[in-house]
């Protein structure tokens, strides 16, 4: 996959025939999967380039940054995931006041059309673009007539009669409803960070965690879970602890990983945790042995999960 990142670089090499669609693909869901699978099997049939076209930063972080939603995915790892569908081109476009001021027509024709060479654009029902979102379906469809291209309209797309949605998802993870959000996702929703040292309290309880920075916004609702670790480009099973760690009275947010027959010093690496299922809420206990006989049950419950996806 060709990863464009300014449209000074389409000023050199031009574009003659792509099918493509746009969006912010935020989680890069089913929903989004599907319609970029249906522009990589047009592309395929008429022989044309396959094209992603999206923003950075998200457009409201520019617009109106108090209305942003986090969002599902970080930058690094919407490339890799679109990458991985198979497109052959993704076009990043910068997000700025400038291009936000730009008219409806004047994208259409210079950046679509005279850049990409569009053919065929795939866009979601609701779909809107340029200066004060005044373009639209119609609008699209409109200037693709005058420009040479047709426009795929596509409803939302459903999963086991669900419609999918990010804003469904990101409530979903904020709910601690791990497994729900994967089935929309298509994947087991993961948050990656930087190992830091933490009180070493995992340690001394017989149970040594590793303390995650995390890079995402979204963090899955206080509890302990049981996930998948990557680590040094391996998978661990192991359970996570995400919280404030009531019994010992902390008030700052924390996030601990548990990696079953694993021990080895990561402080500073880098790893992603994969949430599989939420086991329970937080609570606090009287004493720390009531803490650990229940972290030894959640230990169980965890390794039952594993065992059942294998």
């Amino acid at each position: 996959m060709r990863l464009i990142t300014d449209l000074k670089d389409l000023q050199q090499q031009r574009y003659d025939r792509s099918i493509l669609t746009l969006g912010n693909f935020d989680g890069l869901h089913r929903g989004h999967q599907e319609l970029i699978n249906m522009v990589i099997t047009r592309a395929r049939e008429t022989g044309a380039v396959s094209m992603v076209v999206t923003f950075r930063p998200h457009p409201l972080k520019i617009l109106c940054p108090e209305k942003c939603p986090p969002l599902i995915s970080i930058y690094e790892e919407k490339i890799k995931l679109i990458g991985d569908l198979g497109i052959d081109v993704l076009v990043k476009i910068p997000f700025t006041l400038e291009f936000a001021g730009m008219a409806p027509e004047a994208f259409v024709r210079d950046v679509l059309c005279h850049m990409l060479g569009a053919r065929e654009i795939f866009v979601g029902a609701n779909y809107r673009f340029g200066r004060e979102r005044k373009g639209t379906v119609q609008t699209l469809s409109d200037l693709g007539r005058e420009c040479g291209f047709i426009v795929r309209e596509v409803e939302q797309i459903s999963f086991g009669g669900e419609v999918i949605s990010s804003t469904k998802i990101r409530q979903l993870l904020k709910d601690g409803e791990v497994g729900h959000a994967a089935r929309l996702l298509g994947r087991d929703y993961a948050i990656t960070g930087v190992v830091v040292r933490g009180d070493g309290r995992g340690r001394t309880l017989g149970f040594p965690t590793a303390n995650i920075a995390p890079k995402h916004a979204i963090i899955p609702s206080h509890g302990v879970y049981a996930v998948r670790l990557y680590v040094r480009e391996m998978f661990y099973d192991g359970i996570a602890n995400i919280g404030v760690r009531p019994t010992f009275d902390k008030q700052i947010l924390s996030i601990e990983a548990n990696l079953f027959d694993f021990n080895e010093d990561i402080y500073g690496e880098e790893i992603s945790v994969y949430f599989l299922e939420k086991i329970r809420d937080e609570k606090k206990f009287g004493s720390v042995d009531e803490l650990v006989s229940q972290i030894r049950q959640d230990v169980e419950a965890a390794r039952r999960s594993h065992g059942a996806r294998e």
